[in-house]
Formats: structure tokens, C-alpha cells, sequence
């Protein structure tokens, strides 16, 4: 059984007899013999192929995004709005809606706020919309980015260049929680500035995340760093509101007693 979407073609085998779709048998029509004269129509399975077909796809290109599994289902619709975070998500839903734009402009996105507040789910649901629109999408974890960078010195697996390829050729690179480690080694400045620099020449946008404001990153980063992202950003995006994994730290633990 063939199945397209999303540009691409997928393949599901069946066993002799059993068939994707009961109704047509999988002739993709359902025959109708009416006083002698036979009429089709197209069966209901086929927008049922090609909608599974194309999550397939993306599910597949979010994957080589980077994005892990645990993230790719999040997106605007599932994300709990509320009056604090309303700003940062009509923020960031226009950003990855209007993202064709921002890529030719370079424009970018810096979203801040204190731990468990949705900037990560934010994240990944402007990464799977850009994604579903075609364009390449690079989502990594800072301070794993900076592990694998350091691993490569000592030939372990991919080479430094081979990990910086990606970064600087996707239309979108995403840092998550450029903010894990307190301090700073200058080596890890260097590389960051490095990263975010090659960005800036290219023109290309980036996202970042952090929980921590302009001052510590400055203090932290240094003022090149912050320079290059308020120019690529503009302003700094607030995400307010509650704490999401308290609460279902909370509520889980409430279901054990």
C-alpha cells in the first residue's frame, strides 16, 4: 500500500487478503453498480493516506531537526494560554506563522523566563511550523551542543565542523536554555560567540531560550554576545506565569495517595 505526503513516498506491506481499507480494497475507489451502469467515486481512505503520510514525514524531519521525541507533539494548540503568557505566545506563534519573512530578513526570537514557564513547548512548536512549511530547523540543547563540540577534539564520533554544518545552514537554529551553566569557561564564550556570530553574518534567525535576563547573560557571555542578539532580536520575550512542571509534579503526586 503507497502512501504520500509531505513530498514523500511510504510503503505499508500487508499479508495476503487484509487490505489498508475494507471499503474500496484498496483501489484507492469504490464501484457502484446502479440499472447496468457502473460509477465510481474516490474512496474516503485516500485523504486518510495522504494525512498519515505527511505526520509521517514530519515526524521524520522533526526527528533530524534534533527535536527529541518528547517535544515534537508540542504545539500552540496544546499549549496552556493564560493571561500571563498570552504576550509571549501570540509572540512567538506570529514569529513561526509570518517565519518565510523573518528568514529573509534574519529576524530572531529570545524568549526568557523562569524555569518550568513553557519556553521550551514554545520552542518546539515554532520549529515544527517552520518545519511543516518546508524550511530546515536545527533544534539543540546548549549545554549538550557544547559536549559534543568538546568530544569531537578527541575524535569522538562527528568532527567539530561536521556538528557546526547544520547549525549555520538551517533557515532556523534554536540554542534551548543558553542559560544551564552559572559560569562560563572562556573557552564556552568563545564557541557561543562563535555560533551566534556565524548566524548574525549569514543573516539566518535564530531562537534562544533562557532563564536568566540581559544582565546575566552580559555578565556571563559578555557584551558581544548580548549585542548580537538584541540586534537580531529586538526585544527580549517574556514568558510569565505558573510554574507547568510543579504542578503536574504536584498532581502526580496527589494520584499516588
Amino acid at each position: 500500500m503507497r502512501f504520500e505526503g509531505g513530498g514523500e513516498t511510504f510503503y505499508r506491506f500487508y499479508p495476503p487478503g487484509r487490505y489498508y481499507c475494507q471499503r474500496c480494497l484498496d483501489f484507492e475507489r469504490v464501484y457502484v453498480e446502479e440499472n447496468g451502469v457502473i460509477t465510481s467515486s474516490p474512496c474516503t481512505c485516500v485523504e486518510k493516506r495522504r494525512s498519515e503520510a505527511e505526520q509521517k514525514s514530519l515526524e521524520a524531519r522533526l526527528s533530524a531537526a534534533g527535536l527529541r521525541k518528547k517535544f515534537r507533539c508540542r504545539t500552540f494548540e496544546n499549549f496552556t494560554v493564560t493571561d500571563l503568557n498570552r504576550p509571549a505566545w501570540e509572540a512567538a506563534r506570529a514569529y513561526a506563522q509570518n517565519f518565510a519573512t523573518h528568514r529573509r530578513s534574519g529576524k530572531s526570537l529570545f524568549l526568557v523566563g523562569d524555569t518550568g514557564r513553557g519556553k521550551t513547548h514554545l520552542a518546539a512548536a515554532v520549529v515544527r511550523e517552520v518545519v511543516r512549511q518546508g524550511f530546515r530547523a536545527m533544534f539543540v540543547v546548549t549545554i549538550e551542543l557544547l559536549s559534543d563540540i568538546r568530544a569531537s577534539y578527541q575524535n569522538e564520533g562527528k568532527s567539530e565542523q561536521e556538528i557546526l554544518r547544520p547549525l549555520k545552514e538551517a533557515d532556523l537554529l534554536v540554542l534551548d536554555d543558553i542559560s544551564a551553566v552559572d559560569q562560563f569557561s572562556d573557552w564556552e564564550k568563545g564557541k557561543l560567540y562563535e555560533i551566534i556570530n556565524m548566524r548574525y553574518e549569514a543573516e539566518r534567525p535564530i531562537l534562544v531560550t533562557s532563564n536568566k535576563m540581559v544582565s546575566w547573560i552580559k555578565d556571563r557571555l559578555g557584551k558581544k554576545v548580548v549585542d548580537r542578539l538584541l540586534e537580531m532580536c529586538g526585544d527580549f520575550i517574556p514568558v510569565d506565569g505558573e510554574n507547568y512542571r510543579e504542578r503536574i509534579a504536584c498532581s502526580l503526586r496527589c494520584e499516588d495517595y
